[in-house]
């Protein structure tokens, strides 16, 4: 680990970022540029890895190495590993890392793979670090705690759910970390979030801080996943997970009204209108009445916190010019969704049923696409407008230039236009270059689709989840579901969290991804592995695809991976790179 670390030298934390969580009133500090050790700076810094790359520009001087600084963020890291590894998005530039994830092509050399890596890790040390020294002398001071210890824990949710075995670390220290495999992860991190949902406060004390609820969903979340992180525990008999997901989903459902849906549209001086679920996504999420449904919102500002690896990236990435106005200007024709993630919004049981044949006739831009294929969450542009090009949905894997953005309806989920502007080119903006809009991690939404599909799970009968989904569906305007089944469910967690960066998750999860047991389902997805309709999918893929290698220059560097992984009597990885990839 010390390998892929940054080694900090005794610099002074840059004042500019000051207000990177500006409602925190600190300032954020690199724990190792000081000798002393500054209880507000440290706590502000906990906060601001989510959404900083490290304590300067945005540009450079990212506390993660070895990568181009844009891209080493938490979120994005995050984002690139769940969706281009999954069948919702494309990234068409041609970038190695993104280029080997778009392919299900990665080994423990994909710099993406280790950046998040080594960004999980490195935050926690931060954690660590601020949990050591902090003191509690008052009331604020435990709530500090209680809520770094959550930032803390979030991270370990992604180390447990990307890989096999996982460095862990609950102690400042400077030593090579040991492993542990996933399902004792898992249980450390179930007793901490249950902890949590004690300790933490009541009421979340300023809209960018983390109260019960947030410990709350991310435990259900914990608990729905409970199988997928304990297939090769031997002694894995809880029968109980289903019914505590259950439990601490309506747990965070039946907050104490400080949290819900937004479910109400705003129609603008011009009579523009921007639907209620349009608004989660825009450049004044933070409204009082739209942070309502974030349980953590990564905070972002056009002035105060510049990231290439939150909002602008999915703000930018895919946008080309000649589009509506997006709120700033910044425009990188490098992204685009995938046929199979428009399929989602064409095809719903029992509703409809359109064919891409049709679809391609289908020209409009994404205020409104929702109406055609009635559904407020299809926000998707297939009108090639002023930019001289087409949008079609012919989908081929090209790499490397702007036509190729055109193979598909761009997704324009997110956007810097503020919801009360009249019109899209007449929003408001602080900055040209750079985006408000903040970043959504924990919707109560997910709760809902939690407990609707925990209820089915635990009965075998998936039409128990409607109840829950159609809560959703309604919010979104879209036909209300009169039955459900397994596929119809999957395809729900997509259409509810499209560029959110969770798919790979719930592919995982429902069995979609790769392994035997994704191969009884011949689930594909077109440009993939070389696969086309006239080519499926190859079946025979391994299970350890569905988690990511442990980087190969840890492998090597730390020594108690011999111990700790490959010494491991119950792990059946030991003789394949310890994780079932190679060295």
């Amino acid at each position: 680990m010390k390998n892929l670390l940054k080694i900090a030298v005794l610099v002074m934390a840059v004042a500019g970022l000051t207000a990177c969580v500006k409602d925190l009133n600190t300032k954020p500090i690199d724990p190792n540029s000081s000798t002393s050790f500054n209880q507000e700076r440290m706590f502000t810094k906990c906060y601001s890895c989510l959404a900083l790359i490290g304590q300067s520009s945005p540009k450079e001087d990212s506390d993660v190495e070895d990568i181009d600084a844009g891209t080493s963020g938490f979120y994005r890291t995050i984002w690139y590993c769940n969706e281009l590894s999954s069948d919702e998005a494309w990234w068409i530039w041609d970038d190695k890392e993104a280029v080997q994830l778009n392919s299900t092509n990665w080994n423990g050399t994909n710099t993406m793979i280790r950046a998040i890596y080594t960004r999980l890790v490195l935050d926690i040390k931060y954690c660590n670090h601020y949990l050591t020294y902090a003191s509690e002398d008052t009331d604020e001071d435990k709530y500090r705690k209680a809520e770094v210890r959550f930032i803390r824990a979030l991270h370990y949710f992604y180390l447990l759910d990307m890989y096999l075995y996982a460095p862990f670390l609950t102690e400042d220290s400077n030593e090579f970390p040991h492993f542990k495999p996933r399902h004792e992860i898992y249980q450390w991190l179930v007793e901490e979030l249950r902890d949590l949902t004690i300790v933490l406060p009541d009421h979340r004390l300023n809209k960018y801080r983390v109260g019960k609820a947030a410990a709350k969903l991310l435990l259900a979340r914990v608990y729905l996943n409970a199988d997928v992180y304990n297939k090769y525990n031997k002694s894995w008999t809880e029968k109980s997970a289903l019914d505590n997901a259950i439990k601490y989903a309506d747990a965070a459902i039946s907050d104490d009204g400080q949290h819900g849906l937004v479910t109400a549209p705003i129609v603008s001086d011009s009579g523009f209108v921007y639907t209620a679920y349009q608004r989660l996504f825009m450049g004044d999420n933070d409204r009082e009445d739209v942070v309502k449904e974030s349980l953590l919102q990564i905070y972002q500002d056009g002035l105060y916190a510049q990231s290439y690896a939150t909002s602008m990236m999915l703000i930018g990435a895919n946008r080309i010019q000649g589009m509506i106005p997006w709120g700033i200007e910044s425009e990188w024709h490098s992204m685009r969704t995938s046929p199979t993630l428009i399929d989602k919004f064409l095809k719903v049981k029992n509703i409809q049923n359109i064919d891409r044949e049709t679809a391609k006739a289908m020209r409009y831009d994404e205020y409104h696409m929702p109406a055609q294929l009635k559904d407020d969450r299809a926000i998707f542009c297939s009108d090639g407008l002023n930019t001289g090009k087409q949008f079609s949905l012919s989908g081929p894997m090209e790499l490397g230039d702007t036509k190729y953005l055109f193979d598909c309806w761009a997704g324009l989920k997110f956007t810097g236009v503020y919801s009360t502007a009249s019109l899209p080119k007449y929003s408001p903006r602080q900055s040209k270059d750079w985006p408000d809009t903040d970043i959504p991690l924990l919707r109560i939404a997910e709760a809902y689709m939690i407990r609707g599909e925990a209820k089915a799970r635990k009965s075998g009968n998936w039409n128990d989840a409607i109840a829950d989904v159609n809560v959703l569906r309604d919010r979104a305007n879209a036909p209300l579901l009169a039955s459900m089944d397994e596929e119809t469910m999957l395809d729900e967690w997509s259409r509810e969290f499209w560029y959110e960066g969770r798919r790979r998750i719930d592919l995982v999860r429902f069995g979609r991804f790769f392994g035997k047991e994704a191969d009884q389902y011949r689930y594909h997805w077109e440009g993939r592995m070389g696969n086309t309709d006239s080519k499926p999918y190859v079946t025979g893929t391994e299970d350890y695809m569905n988690w990511f290698p442990i980087p190969s220059e840890d492998k090597r560097s730390n020594p108690n991976f011999a111990k700790d992984v490959e010494g491991d009597p119950n792990n059946i990885y030991a003789a394949k790179g310890g994780d079932g990839y190679a060295y």
